[in-house]
């Protein structure tokens, strides 16, 4: 990047062409006002960077001649050309102008007041004005300088003329000469400040707290950027542009006089665009200068062109010849417009941001395969404002975060990589993704995607055998374990649960019966992706009843011995736990094996008194009767009189008969009673008839019992 800065410089000549050599009022002089002055324009064909003495037929010097070639005869109150003037040179700035850009504010009007010359009516004079040095050095400022603190630099020192008769020594920097006590000096620019400086960037470390810390931070730490070659310009402008005006201490009047203005470049860069321009001191006449000049109305104009920093063969010395018309004080104003141009350059650098993502090619639900990713940069500078993201297929998981992820990465310096573990959970089985996209500042965004064959394994457990058995049967009951999924199962443990009425007899495969808990155990090798296994169990029926045979199956990685690590040394979370049950309904049925006795208990019986008959019923089958119920027939000689027992009996219909409510369970080994009392009428061999029936025994039981009535 090149800035250019324009400087504009001012050099005032004092008076010391005709001093009144007494006290007293001067004749009265026109003064006309700093406002009053229009520059002329450059005339037609007139280059303004033309350079001076180039020929140009259109230019020519206003008011005569050029001075005498060096040599020739002439004032000896005037300097030789290019030489040293014979009399002391006054001081030849008034003020100090700041540097402007060109096409900037103009410059302050000069005062023009001097003592003994003639003012406007109605005006008082004003007392003279003390002058700076001869010579101005001004250092413009520039958009890399900050504004003024303030703070009043030091003074600069004038550039002498070269002493006479003194040889100068060469600079080692190839610029100015330097002579002997020459204490000239030009501050030097601070250095431009380096981005960063001599002080390295945090290296920015940045956790990923969206993946729990476990993904290592990225660090870097960047350098400057290192110019590239040398540099054409300087990053900053120390312009010194020094203007000095030599001239008589006195002349006399109407006798052709010269004075010079000396241009210098101090500075570390050259300046371009040099153009100077006087005004003609009011009561002189222009003659001439050398080199010839462009008159625009009041003003003087020199093209100069570029000057180059400090080289004393840059040196612009203008002699200008005038012819005082009036008696007083005579005072000039010079001023020098310039451009300085300085150069910053910077390192651009561009980071190349690529990912790789790796994975295992097959992984069991319910593990957690590791995706690897590798961040790589091969670019020329260090990738900062790194943003990681990951987006996941519904297969996968991180944490139960969902199947986006997003998190910052540290900086990555150039030509490093650094590689990042992500564990995901595999969730089910199939072809499941993890896309990987890494963006960085002024890098084109890197996407990768691996995939990884996620496997499961299935358990599933059917159990056949009788649904219905007689008690005191062994029935035979079998348990088969299938795997339809994609992977092979863990170690499989069968634990099937024995109803209660039903003891163990044994078992296939080496299955061992627990006595505490009721259950017959078989541990299993892992199933292979569509293979089957089946053990076998037999019971035996104890008693009657509705029972459920329970099985269940779990098949589970074993669990890793205490002490031992795991392969590789990183934990990887169990596969996932399987579990398979199956149930079996059992009616074990018993025999119906009911025995009933009916007894008289007073045998024989007088006619007129009660005979008792007891009816004892007992269940000696394997299973429970329901709905038991007996009924009894009474003989034409006797008559019903009372009864107890489990039931209540009521008498009815020709003959009587005797019908008690059903029971409506008996138990196994159960027994119940009934007693009938009845009353004999008539003497004789009389019969009490019994009938048994329930739901096991379709065809009823009769049993009949005599009694012998008698009469005395």
């Amino acid at each position: 990047m090149g800035l250019a800065v324009l400087g504009t410089v001012v050099a005032q000549q004092p008076g010391g062409f005709g001093q009144p050599k007494s006290s007293g009022t001067l004749p009265a002089t026109t003064v006309r006002p700093y406002a009053d002055w229009t520059p002329t324009t450059p005339q037609p064909g007139v280059s303004p960077a033309a350079g001076l003495g180039n020929g140009n037929t259109t230019v020519r010097p206003a008011g005569g001649s050029y001075l005498p070639p060096s040599g020739q005869p002439q004032n000896t109150s005037y300097p030789p050309a290019g030489g040293t003037p014979t009399n002391r040179p006054r001081p030849g700035v008034a003020g100090v102008a700041p540097i402007r850009p060109v096409g900037g504010l103009d410059i302050p009007p000069p005062s023009m007041d001097l003592p003994g010359t003639r003012v406007q009516p109605g005006a008082s004079a004003q007392p003279p004005r003390l002058l700076p040095p001869p010579s101005l050095s001004v250092e413009p400022d520039s958009k890399y300088t900050p504004p003024s603190s303030g703070v009043t630099p030091p003074p600069l020192v004038p550039i002498p003329p070269a002493p006479s008769g003194v040889v100068p020594t060469p600079s080692p920097s190839g610029g100015e000469p330097i002579y002997p006590g020459d204490k000239r000096f030009v501050p030097e620019p601070p250095p431009f400040p380096t981005p960063g400086g001599n002080t390295k960037p945090p290296a920015l470390l940045v956790p990923l707290p969206a993946l729990g810390g476990n993904i290592p931070a990225l660090s870097a730490t960047g350098s400057p950027a290192a110019p590239v070659g040398a540099a054409n310009l300087p990053s900053r402008v120390s312009q010194t542009v020094t203007v000095d005006a030599v001239c008589p201490e006195s002349v006399v009047f109407n006798t052709e006089c010269r004075y010079e203005i000396v241009v210098r470049n101090a500075g570390n860069v050259a300046v371009h665009n040099v153009r100077v321009e006087d005004e003609i001191p009011v009561g002189v006449k222009y003659v001439g200068s050398d080199p010839p000049a462009e008159l625009n109305g009041d003003r003087l104009v020199w093209t100069i062109g570029t000057m180059d920093a400090k080289d004393t063969s840059s040196e612009k010395r203008i002699v200008v010849r005038v012819r005082p018309t009036e008696e007083g004080e005579l005072r000039s104003r010079a001023t020098v417009s310039y451009t300085a141009t300085v150069e910053a350059r910077t390192k651009v650098t561009r980071p190349r941001v690529a990912v790789t993502v790796l994975c295992p090619e097959v992984a069991r639900a319910g593990e957690e395969p590791v995706f690897k990713i590798k961040v790589t940069n091969s670019g020329t500078g260090p990738a900062q404002q790194m943003v990681f993201q990951a987006v996941l297929t519904d297969g996968l998981d991180y944490r139960n975060q969902g199947t986006r992820l997003e998190t910052k990465l540290a900086n990555l310096p150039a030509g490093e990589s650094r590689t990042v573990d992500l564990p995901l959970s595999a969730l089910k089985s199939g072809l499941q993704s993890c896309q990987v996209t890494v963006t960085a500042e002024g890098s084109q965004e890197a996407t990768a995607k691996a995939s990884v064959n996620v496997v499961e394994p299935l358990l599933q457990l059917a159990q056949t055998g009788p649904a219905k058995c007689l008690v005191r049967a062994e029935p035979t009951y079998e348990i088969t374990l299938s795997n339809p999924g994609t992977a092979s199962t863990d170690v499989i443990t069968v634990h099937a649960v024995l109803p209660d009425g039903f003891d163990f007899v044994q078992a296939s495969d080496a299955g061992t019966f627990n006595a505490t808990n009721r259950a017959v155990s078989w541990k299993l090798t892992g199933l292979p992706a569509g293979g089957t296994k089946a053990v076998g169990v037999k019971l035996r029926a104890g008693v009657a009843g509705d029972v459920v045979l329970r099985t269940v199956a779990v098949a589970a990685p074993e669990a890793q011995p205490a002490g031992v690590a795991p392969a590789g040394g990183v934990a990887v979370r169990a596969g996932r736990v399987l579990e398979a049950k199956a149930e079996t309904v059992i009616k074990a049925e018993g025999v119906a094996a009911l025995r009933f006795d009916v007894a008289g208990l007073e045998n024989p019986v007088e006619v007129g008194k009660e005979a008792i008959y007891e009816i004892r019923i007992v269940n000696q089958g394997t299973g429970a009767c329901t709905n038991v119920q007996i009924m009894a027939a009474l003989a034409d000689g006797t008559t019903f009189t009372s009864s107890n027992g489990p039931t209540q009996g009521k008498v009815t219909g020709t003959p009587q008969t005797l019908v008690f409510e059903p029971i409506a369970t008996l138990a196994v080994k159960g027994e119940t009673v009934y007693r009938v009392r009845v009353r004999g009428a008539a003497a004789g061999d009389q019969r009490f008839r019994v009938q048994l029936t329930c739901d096991q025994v379709r065809t009823p039981v009769v049993k009949e019992e005599s009694t012998r009535f008698y009469k005395e």
